[in-house]
């Protein structure tokens, strides 16, 4: 089982409404979105299961990804919402099969999670992406330090100030 975790894109700062959840992704988050799409195409993306957090940031981040390779069934989840990585894993716990899973969230707790399951310290960027592969059969056998570390990626974008 492969469990790839995707942190949003390069976000503005400042939403119009004044709140976090609504930030959007800036020029760079777009080409960072853009270069992630193509690297996961390249490495034969497999359909997975999504879960997705319904920040507008995520779901832009999921649009894009979703132009450039097939994703596989996507959920949209408050939950994941700037959740930490106990929600991360009673998520990840309650699953009832073995398919691959793809986490599009936010920081800190995806970086929680993956320093979790390598027990390493990780920090991801925006727009970085990690596969994390596991030789249990479910997800409910997974635990601290079970993964091993198959991929890692950020995009390099650099834009004229």
């Amino acid at each position: 089982m492969k469990l790839h975790l995707i942190r949003h894109a390069k976000t503005d700062q400042i939403s119009e409404s004044g709140k976090d959840f609504d930030r959007k992704l800036l020029p760079k988050g777009v080409i960072q979105s853009n270069v992630l799409g193509y690297y996961l195409r390249e490495q034969n993306w497999s359909s997975a299961v999504i879960l997705c957090s319904t920040a507008s940031r995520t779901k832009e981040t999921l649009a894009i990804l979703t132009n450039l390779v097939f994703m596989g069934k996507t959920l949209l989840s408050d939950e994941l919402y700037l959740c930490d990585r106990e929600m991360y894993l009673k998520i990840i716990w309650n699953l009832k099969h073995g398919k691959d899973l793809v986490f599009i969230g936010h920081n800190d707790g995806i970086s929680q999670i993956a320093s979790y399951f390598l027990e390493k310290d990780i920090t991801l960027k925006t727009s970085g992406y990690l596969c994390v592969e596991f030789t249990a059969k479910n997800w409910a056998e997974v635990s601290r330090g079970t993964g091993q570390l198959l991929a890692e990626f950020r995009p390099q974008v650099y834009l004229p100030e």
